[in-house]
């Protein structure tokens, strides 16, 4: 796969809708490497206009052994539209990343 593709893409929103988080993997581990991922968390800041988003992305190592992303790498917790995703790897302590849009 392209290093540039991303592989599918786990998607996760808040309990009203109006935010979403994609956790995708760029390309694939090299031989027992780490691999790329992009957490990207997405806002609806005003459902009447379309377009009206709020998109925050950001790139990060997971070092999971060369291992592909699973949903076993991360968890999403909500306070209300606040998404703290959190990755897990095997060969790494657990990062957490926090997104507030306001």
């Amino acid at each position: 796969m392209d290093a540039n593709r991303h592989a599918p893409q786990h998607r996760e929103h808040d309990i009203d809708g109006t935010c979403e988080v994609a956790i995708g993997e760029l390309g694939s581990p090299m031989f027992f490497g780490p691999s790329t991922i992009t957490i990207k968390v997405s806002w609806d800041t005003d459902s009447n206009i379309i377009g009206a988003e709020n998109v925050t992305e950001i790139k990060t190592d997971l070092h999971n052994d060369g291992k592909s992303l699973d949903s076993d790498n991360f968890t999403v917790t909500w306070h209300g539209n606040i998404s703290t995703v959190a990755t897990h790897g095997e060969e790494q302590s657990d990062q957490s990343y926090t997104f507030n849009w306001k």
